[in-house]
């Protein structure tokens, strides 16, 4: 045989090998899409309405579980915040939902959470005034929030609807409300808790980078000493819990101890020397908050709205660290089994007009480019679908890579989420103009 012929067949065989691998991939993908599509609703519009028709799947996914997370891709998508809008209406309306936790700072969400239930004050203004809130402060939220004012308001909603943040990257506010709390039930034990450090000309609760920069500069006998004195503040108000209720009342007493729980791990994490060790603390700290709050209103029904990393129900990677993360989505999980269900957020491209951001779209093989093949603007997706289907069953139980804020989740779909609704065309939110000057004098 000569060495023409050889290469001849050689390349024949290799075609042949790739023509068959491909014809795997090809099948294979075929069968995940064929699956996704069955178990798919496409939801017909982001605008509030009154039909909830396209949104049924939502309460197969959900079954008796009474807290419920939803995921975004980034925290400001204009589409994801107008379809969790939707979400919320009708799970307040149809399943009886009646309390919104969000990722941002448990302090400051008590105005929020007197707006919602009273009329007290003006949205517009309290929102621009929390520290932290830029990403917050858009048009989208505040209608979220009116909305939930609006259902209040109206006598035949018997069950009130609720409000509560459960971050720990601002501080300070929380100690303002602690030592105010101390001025009315114990003056004495103000005056010694006033004359001790907490970092407070450290901590910037409009900057959280700020402050961990601020913190990394202090020695580890100064830090141990802000230890000493968080911890002492806490135990304190724990000795004195029957004093105090009964000077107070307990639900305004277990808020404030609620804060210094918060606080103390605000220290410990500004405390921290790495930023993935900085980002566990916190994932904990918001873990506790949730199961707090959840402990606090008994069988009533919960909404959280965090991150896409902060819902994830077992162990994830991301690309800008190189350690796997259990976060707070997983000691969720793991404390509520199936009375939690998380829901993540996927999308394929877009465009942040004037932020002179574009978003290309998503590699065919994520999680987000899987899903962008069903054709659909918006959708939602049950990963718990049946199937027999092995390249479903590998694609749902193989790590897979999900679109996250400038970077990139690894997970694995079935273990981490519950579901996962997708925009396919994306563009910004739209800010309060008093916050975005403040972000941009950062």
């Amino acid at each position: 045989m000569t060495h023409t012929n050889l290469f001849i067949r050689l390349s024949l065989i290799l075609l042949a090998i790739i023509s068959c691998n491909n014809s795997i991939i090809e099948n294979g993908n075929d069968a995940i899409l064929d699956w996704a599509q069955d178990n798919t609703s496409e939801i017909e519009t982001l605008e509030l309405t009154n039909r909830h028709d396209d949104l049924e799947l939502l309460e197969q996914i959900i079954g008796e579980a009474q807290l419920v997370c939803l995921g975004e891709s980034r925290h400001d998508i204009r589409e994801q915040f107008m379809l969790k809008h939707r979400f919320i209406k009708y799970l307040v309306e149809e399943l009886g939902f009646t309390t919104l936790i969000l990722e941002a700072s448990m302090p400051y969400s008590k105005e929020i959470n007197e707006y919602i239930l009273t009329g007290d004050g003006n949205i517009e203004d309290i929102m621009a005034n929390m520290p932290g809130w830029f990403l917050w402060d858009t048009k989208e939220m505040t209608d979220i929030f009116n909305w939930m004012r609006d259902y209040n308001t109206d006598p035949e909603n018997l069950q009130k609807l609720k409000f509560f943040g459960i971050d720990i990257m601002a501080p300070n506010n929380g100690l303002d409300q602690i030592f105010d709390f101390l001025r009315f039930v114990d003056q004495k034990a103000l005056e010694n808790f006033e004359s001790k450090t907490y970092a407070r000309d450290i901590i910037e609760d409009d900057n959280w980078q700020q402050t961990f920069q601020g913190y990394s500069g202090l020695s580890a006998g100064q830090k141990q000493k802000l230890n000493d004195n968080y911890e002492e503040l806490y135990i304190h108000l724990l000795q004195n819990e029957s004093e105090y209720i009964s000077l107070a009342s307990a639900e305004e007493f277990n808020w404030i101890l609620r804060l210094a729980y918060s606080a103390r791990a605000a220290n410990e994490m500004f405390s921290a020397e790495e930023r993935i060790e900085m980002g566990l603390i916190r994932d904990n700290a918001m873990a506790q908050n949730t199961l707090w709050i959840k402990n606090s209103l008994s069988r009533e029904k919960i909404i959280v709205w965090a991150h896409n990393v902060h819902i994830a129900t077992s162990e994830f990677t991301m690309s800008v660290e190189t350690e796997s993360i259990k976060g707070m989505g997983y000691l969720l999980k793991k404390e509520l089994g199936e009375d939690m269900v998380s829901i993540g957020a996927a999308f394929n491209h877009g465009e942040f007009q004037d932020w002179n951001r574009s978003f290309a779209y998503a590699d065919s093989n994520t999680i987000d480019g899987t899903l962008a093949q069903l054709g659909m603007a918006y959708a939602l997706i049950d990963l718990n679908g049946e199937t027999d289907n092995e390249h479903v069953l590998d694609w749902l139980n193989t790590g897979n890579v999900l679109r996250a804020r400038d970077f990139e989740m690894t997970c694995v779909p079935l273990e981490s989420f519950d579901a996962f609704y997708f925009t396919d065309n994306i563009s910004r939110t739209t800010p309060n103009p008093e916050s975005l000057a403040k972000f941009r004098e950062q």
